[in-house]
């Protein structure tokens, strides 16, 4: 499965949750490839780091207002021109708080479907972070607390570059990144390291030896240390501290998704697609 056929079978994987209809494929791509096309001008030149995002949203738009499945869907694209999603990016790493008094998404609800629910959740908390100085979340799992789930619009993702290991959640309540299969693959091909999709205790942070946050629009961004406090007192309980520098696994990864991305370093995954 491609690159583009993963990012089609993500969306019709979250409608099938919500009872949307499923997009052809045929459609998807090209919808994919006009897009692009009609905006070729926004797109940011080589060599800047940026990229044109692409966001597709499928939305009922029949005229019904009960809590039932749409007679109409209108599908379309979004798309704009971005440079690192978070200040600093991959030049510096971001300090992150572990969220105790909010949960992201509810055990066996749609926290692995990408449904604007779930970015909801994150509004509040993110804010109060950022006034804290803290410029990302993680979550927890909302059943115990005890394990590590998602960043506020990212995937999780631990390096122990002692044991070679390339460590990611694996939960029903996060949300199947393109990126971190991405970076999966190239972790195990590319760079020999083992790669492991299991529950992650939140006190197997100190063993990491870098920490990266991962998405569509962030590619990765480097985690410098994740704070926990006190829920009740405010206090500081643990803080998780990590490179605070861009690791050199970090920058690897990193440097082989954008070199694939930009025609750098060959597609032998075949992730490109060639817009005509």
């Amino acid at each position: 499965m491609t690159d583009k056929h993963y990012s089609h079978h993500s969306i019709n994987r979250s409608s099938e949750r919500i009872m949307m209809p499923e997009i052809p494929i045929e459609k998807f791509i090209k919808a994919c490839n006009d897009v692009v096309k009609d905006n070729i001008a926004y797109v940011p030149p080589y060599g800047s780091g940026g990229a044109l995002y692409l966001r597709p949203l499928l939305f009922g738009s029949g005229p019904r207002i009960g809590l039932q499945p749409s007679d109409e869907y209108t599908f379309l694209i979004l798309v704009i021109p971005v440079g690192d999603y978070y200040k600093g990016g991959l030049a510096k790493p971001v300090s992150g708080i572990i969220v105790d008094d909010y949960d992201r998404a509810a055990p066996k609800g749609v926290g692995a479907a990408k449904v604007a629910g779930n970015y909801a959740a994150d509004l509040v908390p993110n804010m109060e972070a950022k006034k804290k100085g803290y410029p990302i979340c993680l979550y927890a799992d909302a059943a115990t607390h005890s394990l590590v789930e998602e960043f506020s619009t990212s995937n999780f993702i631990g390096i122990d570059n002692t044991n070679n290991k390339y460590v990611t959640p694996k939960s029903d309540s996060v949300l199947p990144s393109i990126t971190n299969k991405s970076l999966k693959t190239i972790a195990s091909e590319e760079c020999g390291m083992v790669v492991e999709e299991r529950e992650v205790k939140i006190e197997e942070l100190e063993n990491f030896d870098e920490v990266v946050a991962c998405g569509t629009a962030v590619v990765v961004t480097p985690v410098g240390s994740l704070t926990r406090f006190d829920v009740k007192t405010g206090e500081e309980m643990v803080k998780y501290e990590f490179t605070q520098d861009v690791g050199e696994t970090t920058r690897r990864l990193y440097d082989t998704v954008r070199g694939i991305q930009n025609g750098e370093l060959e597609d032998k995954y075949g992730w490109n697609f060639k817009v005509e």
